[in-house]
């Protein structure tokens, strides 16, 4: 190998290396960028997840209140049996004049709790209807389906960008390992040419 194709390869070498350095600045000032959409869509994960489980959250404390409610009216329904047991033996005219105003009692009080209950259900209701919407068929316009899909394409991207960092990492050694030998070369064709 003469002396000018060693400069020619050499000049071709260092073109491939600048081209390959500029390809790898675009890929990485890409990373980057994909980096921060990918840490931005994660704060939004999180927050979503923060608000499912508000939701879940909610969703038992209304299953509370509801079993409270419910153990009331247990409790309502064995008071009112000895109660009505006793006017029961007191004098007929009393006993329904006191019976009259007790059942118009009960009845208010009954309507009180259907009041209460059907606004339990109602929000129930829609605290289920949420919760559906959330882990329902997966909707392509939803955003965290946008957001999961931008995620794994970010994903697959920066393993190929690994991979070929990886490449070129590998290239730029060996053309700095056959560099380094032409140079000795070089160096010792020199060396005998002038001794």
């Amino acid at each position: 190998m003469t002396f000018r194709q060693l400069e020619e390869t050499i000049s071709k070498w260092t073109t491939e290396l600048e081209e390959q350095e500029r390809c790898f600045l675009d890929q990485a000032t890409q990373v980057n960028a994909w980096d921060r959409i990918v840490m931005d869509n994660g704060d939004k994960i999180v927050q979503l997840n923060a608000d499912v489980e508000q939701v879940k959250l909610d969703q038992q404390k209304l299953d509370h209140e509801l079993d409270f409610v419910h153990s009331q009216q247990r409790e309502l329904e064995e008071l009112l049996v000895p109660l009505e047991k006793g006017l029961s033996e007191l004098a007929p005219v009393t006993y329904q004049q006191h019976a009259d105003v007790e059942r118009e009692h009960t009845y208010m009080l009954a309507e009180s709790l259907d009041a209460q209950l059907k606004r339990m259900s109602q929000d129930l209701k829609e605290i289920i209807e949420r919760l559906n919407s959330t882990t329902a068929k997966p909707d392509e316009n939803d955003p965290v389906q946008q957001i999961t899909k931008i995620l794994n394409a970010h994903v697959v991207s920066l393993m190929w960008v690994d991979r070929n960092s990886a490449n070129l990492q590998r290239r730029v050694q060996d053309i700095s390992k056959q560099m380094d030998l032409e140079k000795r070369e070089q160096e010792r064709n020199f060396r005998l040419a002038y001794s």
